[in-house]
């Protein structure tokens, strides 16, 4: 009786040692806590003509547990719901839907809304959507943090 108790311990052990791993449900949670906060890009691109000026708005807002990332300025008006993924360095936006915006004024599909990452303790964001101030797609722009 007590060999088959310690063969059965035993095995359960070695059973329990070899299970893989399942990814922690806090992973996404600790990735969010690391980014939290507000991060926006100003451009102004000085008068369009007597009576309207040309700029452009975008902020990333990343709490908790949500992140959203939206455009308003010329010819742009979006707020898009999005996930982040990456490390404590850099992460990339994810779209994963629209919630204000119209044709008209949204941006083109696309599956990866901005990168964004770290470098000298300043934030940087490279996107296909935004453009830098001299009008340059998927350049490094400066991102001002608001915590």
């Amino acid at each position: 009786m007590k060999k088959i108790f310690f063969i059965l311990t035993a095995l359960s052990i070695i059973s329990c040692k070899s299970l893989p791993k399942e990814p922690s449900k806090d992973a996404g949670n600790s990735l969010h806590a690391q980014w939290k906060g507000k991060y926006s890009i100003s451009h102004d691109f000085g008068k369009l003509d007597e009576n309207a000026e040309m700029t452009l708005d975008y902020d990333l807002t990343i709490t908790k547990d949500s992140c959203t990332f939206g455009g308003l300025g010329y010819k742009t008006f979006f707020t898009d719901v999005c996930s982040i993924t990456g490390n404590e360095k850099q992460i990339i936006v994810k779209y994963i839907r629209q919630i204000e915006g119209n044709s008209m004024t949204n941006h083109s599909p696309t599956d990866t809304l901005a990168v964004v990452y770290r470098k000298n303790g300043k934030y940087f964001l490279q996107s296909e959507i935004v453009p830098s101030n001299d009008w340059q797609y998927n350049t490094p722009i400066l991102l001002k943090k608001k915590s």
